[in-house]
């Protein structure tokens, strides 16, 4: 290796965790422990780090040029980062990822498993042997032992870092979509909705939403009869499940329901449609939240939306996976794991306004 290819390593160590040890370093890189030290010589000459007993140290004082140099280096981290689409949610969420990588001097790769259980595991294994340095992933199902990537994940020594995600077995960042819901029922339970529905696509986010609202139709002492709907999205220019948006809309008549939370902004908006063709107003005859409010502002009546947040999951989830290369989780050789829930916003429109 040559010496500034070992220089370049050595600075990335420093930046990265701060510290250095030689006899570290040496089991890490194959390099001997004379070669290291002189290195560490060298760039202490340099005003690059500072030397100290077994090792060296990130040179806090800053020079002239110091902040053009470090811009021009090569990233301290690559990180893969999968996603079940690029189409819907998940541009946000990229996004803050992007942005939390940029401010850290890493790299993202970004990969596309289309819900593909099978293309996913393939993407992971390309990224493990491209030696990538962590792993962010929004599983395209469910994660549990036994299966082909969770005993993948379980196998590697770099962090893994889940995404929208959950698993008693790595670290996550998600959006708390339990609070998200309580947020709506507590929302439209306050407009006077005695009976509110629920119209749910199956998805990843579906069953918190499902367990909040039983829960808050015993807290609120709401009417339990009101129709609870859990269907399978139909896809684009499909109808948006125009039939059983219309089924559930009949339901909601039919129990006396004048409320309902839906799991997706689309079908949400199909929601609409249905209950003005039964001669029906959004929101004094019917009211709706929607959840995800990726297009819910673009309604004809503007959904009422909860608004789990994309972006701060994202930057959040990079610089987890980051602090986690950088040991600063403390001096435990087995830190806890750590999952974070980050809060959903209500974001108030046309759809539930308040009745007359």
């Amino acid at each position: 290796m040559l010496s500034g290819e070992r220089h370049e390593k050595i600075l990335r160590e420093l930046e990265l965790r701060g510290t250095l040890t030689v006899n570290d370093f040496a089991a890490k890189t194959g390099l001997s422990t004379m070669t290291i030290r002189r290195d560490l010589t060298q760039l202490a000459g340099q005003g690059l780090l500072r030397r100290v007993h077994g090792g060296a140290v990130r040179n806090t004082s800053e020079r002239p040029g110091d902040a053009e140099y470090r811009r021009s280096r090569q990233p301290l981290a690559t990180l893969g980062l999968i996603v079940p689409t690029t189409g819907y949610y998940f541009p946000e969420v990229i996004r803050g990822a992007e942005a939390a990588a940029r401010s850290l001097n890493a790299r993202l790769i970004l990969g596309v498993s289309n819900y593909s259980v099978e293309d996913e595991h393939r993407q992971l294994q390309r990224m493990v042997a491209n030696s990538v340095d962590g792993i962010l992933l929004a599983t395209a199902g469910p994660l549990e032992p036994g299966a082909p990537t969770f005993e993948l994940l379980a196998g590697l020594k770099i962090p893994v870092v889940l995404v929208e995600r959950s698993s008693r077995a790595f670290e996550s960042v998600m959006s708390d979509h339990s609070y998200g819901a309580e947020l709506a029922i507590e929302h439209l339970a306050a407009q006077g909705h005695r009976r509110i529905g629920l119209a749910i696509a199956r998805s990843a986010t579906a069953p918190w939403l499902r367990e909040s609202h039983a829960r808050m139709v015993s807290k609120l002492g709401l009417e339990g009869d009101a129709p609870i709907l859990e269907y399978e999205r139909l896809g684009p220019g499909l109808s948006n499940n125009q039939a059983e948006m219309t089924q559930f809309l009949d339901d909601c008549r039919r129990t006396g329901t004048t409320a309902a939370l839906v799991l997706p902004d689309e079908e949400a908006i199909t929601l609409i449609h249905v209950a003005e063709d039964a001669g029906l107003d959004v929101p004094h005859d019917f009211a709706i939240v929607a959840y995800d409010d990726e297009v819910a502002d673009l309604a004809a009546v503007p959904l009422t939306a909860i608004a789990p947040p994309k972006r701060d999951v994202g930057h959040a989830a990079v610089t987890m996976c980051m602090e986690r290369l950088a040991g600063k989780q403390g001096a435990s050789l087995t830190p806890a794991l750590r999952r974070v829930n980050l809060a959903p916003k209500l974001i108030v429109r046309e759809s539930s306004a308040a009745e007359d």
